[in-house]
């Protein structure tokens, strides 16, 4: 899927930064219990960002939970869900976890491989190490995306450190300038950068935004002084 598959840093810092996620199609669609399985695998591998897409009579939304997001802190749309409460949903309709080791997505995909769920499973990460994960499960990964890079006046994009802030978000709904608003209010100590996070999270409605790894991006930037 795309929308995952722009993420910038060097390998250090992607190596803490896993998607794994899943969009059945629609003959599956019906089968609550495969949809439920699947959610109580992402959880039990302790995601920080978790997502299912929910639908009862036609009314289709997005229950999203975040680290260190809780509804202190909503605003507008942003509505934060608790990991329980996407357990508990009678109707689950596939959904994402994100992670921050390699091994946490090693013990996701072979729970998945043994579950035998029918779904095609998406990873996103480090290109080998995805390969070495899918080898240990048993499984071969059946279609590679790849990110041509940005073309055009890249003078004109943000700084290297901010993109891969908002890259996270593959819809681009973390706005640059946002980022830049909240990294000041951390290093004035007016936010902790954990709330930062949070706060930049709740912009990327695909839930696919990591706030571990903004926290250490954030703290990073301000060390650097970029």
């Amino acid at each position: 899927m795309t929308h995952s598959n722009h993420r910038r840093g060097d390998r250090e810092s992607l190596q803490q930064d896993w998607i794994v996620f899943a969009a059945p199609g629609t003959e599956l669609d019906t089968d609550t219990n495969k949809h439920k399985r699947f959610i109580e695998i992402l959880v039990e591998h302790k995601p920080v960002n978790l997502v299912t897409n929910a639908g009862v009579e036609g009314d289709s939304y997005r229950l999203r939970a975040v680290q260190g997001w809780d509804a202190s802190m909503n605003s507008g749309i942003h509505e934060a869900s608790t990991v329980q409460a996407i357990l508990d949903f009678i109707k689950p309709k596939s959904g994402a976890g994100v992670y921050t080791n390699k091994e946490s997505v090693q013990r996701v995909v072979n729970d998945l491989v043994d579950a035998e769920l029918g779904f095609s499973i998406v990873i996103s990460g480090i290109f080998d190490e995805v390969f070495d994960i899918c080898e240990k499960a048993g499984i071969e990964a059946h279609t590679v995306n790849i990110s041509g890079e940005t073309l055009g006046k890249i003078s004109l994009l943000p700084k290297p450190k901010i993109l891969e802030i908002t890259t996270m978000c593959g819809h681009h709904f973390v706005a640059d300038s946002l980022v830049k608003h909240l990294i000041e209010r951390v290093r004035r100590g007016e936010i902790r950068a954990e709330e930062a996070a949070v706060e930049m999270a709740k912009q990327c409605t695909c839930n696919f935004f990591n706030v571990e790894r903004a926290k250490r991006l954030i703290n990073e930037y301000i060390e650097g002084e970029y």
